[in-house]
């Protein structure tokens, strides 16, 4: 006998194809908490779309050589959505109000986007280039496509979603011994992680000013010189993530 199981008819699938959005300021990036996803997808794609000119100079062989000017990066959508946006969803009502309201203030419609493909994820601070919804009729389902260009290039950033986590290859060790009067210098290095990465130095657990590389440089060392120093690396990932270095002891003699 058949199992008489619940089932909803409003459901639209598509959380394998994520396109997420974020309002704000090109500024200032947007909090993991504040991308929200626009909506079911369809279909989603990424174009680097590069512009190139050519040499008509023969002057290293046959070839007509190429450089890239600039890339007109492009981010494209098709989602789909039935009856009404979810509640966790950016939503495609909110995204359509918003480019109208965005056009008739006399402003950029640009908010913050962001997409995987593959182990890749692309995000920057963009523009919509275009939006087009479509009623899908009797079955009561909306089709829209969107597509997003950059607005600032800037906030353009590439993350491997597969790279290793950060950590440390080269750690300070636990203790060191430095002649009055010698150069106190301490390094370590890092790797994995999203890059740039910032450095903080600190002594007794307070920052030690002027340090921010990942090499820590005293010229002379002096017996106030002497404690306990650790180093904190932080990546650009959009959740950053902060490692502390062992605790070395310092010793002026």
């Amino acid at each position: 006998m058949a199992a008489n199981c619940p089932t909803s008819n409003e459901r639209v699938f598509g959380s394998a194809t994520v396109l997420e959005l974020a309002m704000g300021c090109a500024d200032t990036r947007p909090a993991e908490e504040e991308w929200l996803a626009l909506g079911a997808g369809t279909s989603k794609g990424l174009d680097f779309a590069p512009n190139s000119v050519s040499s008509d100079a023969d002057d290293t062989g046959g070839w007509v050589e190429n450089i890239i000017t600039n890339a007109d990066a492009t981010i494209s959508f098709d989602g789909e959505v039935r009856k009404h946006d979810k509640l966790d969803q950016f939503g495609y009502a909110n995204l359509f109000t918003y480019f109208v309201d965005e056009l008739n203030a006399k402003r950029q419609p640009n908010l913050w986007a962001r997409i995987s493909i593959g182990p890749l994820e692309f995000s920057g601070y963009m523009v919509i280039t275009n939006a087009t919804p479509a009623d899908g009729g009797s079955n009561d389902i909306i089709t829209f496509s969107v597509e997003f260009k950059v607005s600032d290039g800037t906030t353009v950033r590439l993350t491997n979603l597969d790279a290793p986590a950060l950590t440390f290859s080269t750690d300070l060790p636990a203790t060191k011994t430095v002649a009055t009067g010698s150069a106190l210098s301490m390094t370590v290095a890092v790797n994995g992680g999203v890059e740039p990465y910032t450095y903080v130095w600190k002594k007794a657990g307070s920052v030690v000013s002027g340090q921010t590389t990942a090499t820590f440089n005293k010229a002379s060392a002096v017996a106030g010189d002497a404690g306990a120093y650790t180093c904190e690396v932080t990546d650009s990932d959009d959740v950053p993530v902060t490692i502390t270095s062992t605790s070395c002891t310092v010793t002026v003699s």
